[in-house]
């Protein structure tokens, strides 16, 4: 059992995901069903909006909880995990690097994918390390696969995109165009067939440039976006395959390190997208 008080006016399982991210939806509803929640010692099945100075008692056993976190791979200076969709890697209090601590391990971050982006975080656990990482990411010496369910046939089976992207940080997207304009950024975006389905392509896809949201801007540009990306893609289209979440994933890890960490030089780290079996619908 865990208790707080509430420092804000909230309703209930946003306020107790909130305080305890380590908790699934799933989870906390069915806590709220069996009555294991209680409001200033009354117990509670509703949904309420909580005020703030209530103390608020959770009944479940948080050492036997799954992590939400899958590690990869882990030994003494590094961490890998697949981030799963809707967990921010820095910035808030429900970030990845707050969930692990909450889980025992202290991390720090050393690039960031998308909030709503699955897959592959790489993280230090120790200054040394962060410093080294920090630096490989920079000298683009960590090599980042993406795998990306879009819309059409691509007009090439790879290619390398050019294009030029403008960061709209009040509206939370961007914008890209053809050619440079004012405060414009180039964006170097490269993908390879790897299936052709009836209506759409499954892409592996590799960045040159790390710009926000550059994968799924890009790619909208050229008339292929991500299937399931509502800020991007085709609404349509990401109803008639059911896909409420954007189809992009960081799954591939690779490293071209000279410092001390050049031990993993040897290591590709894999992972498959959760959302795979949806292309069925599409398939030939």
């Amino acid at each position: 059992m865990k208790e707080f008080i509430a420092k804000e006016n909230l309703k209930l399982t946003k306020l107790v995901l909130k305080e305890y991210p380590e908790l699934s939806f799933g989870q906390l509803s069915t806590a709220l069903k069996n009555k294991d929640i209680r409001l200033d010692n009354v117990r509670t099945n509703k949904d309420v909006l909580v005020n703030v100075g209530t103390k608020v008692s959770v009944y479940i056993d948080f050492d036997k909880l799954e992590s939400k976190i899958k590690r990869i791979y882990e030994d003494e200076n590094v961490l890998i995990v697949f981030k799963p969709r809707g967990i921010e890697v820095v910035g808030n209090a429900s970030d990845l690097e707050h969930v692990l601590l909450r889980e025992g391990v202290k991390v720090f971050a050393c690039h960031r994918i998308d909030v709503n982006t699955e897959g592959l975080v790489m993280l230090a656990k120790n200054k040394r390390a962060e410093e080294e990482l920090l630096k490989a990411f920079k000298n683009h010496a960590v090599h980042k696969e993406y795998t990306a369910w879009v819309c059409g046939h691509m007009e090439r089976e790879q290619d390398t995109l050019k294009a030029y992207l403008i960061k709209n940080a009040a509206a939370s997207r961007v914008q890209v165009f053809s050619e440079e304009k004012k405060n414009s950024k180039e964006i170097i975006t490269k993908y390879k067939v790897m299936e052709d389905l009836k209506t759409s392509s499954l892409l592996s896809v590799e960045i040159l440039t790390g710009r926000t949201h550059q994968i799924r801007a890009h790619l909208a540009f050229i008339g292929h976006a991500v299937i399931g990306d509502d800020k991007y893609g085709n609404r349509e289209i990401n109803k008639a395959f059911s896909m409420k979440y954007q189809a992009l994933t960081a799954s591939k890890l690779k490293f071209n390190l000279t410092g001390f960490l050049s031990y993993l030089n040897n290591k590709t780290f894999k992972v498959s997208p959760t959302w795979l079996e949806n292309l069925n619908k599409d398939r030939i």
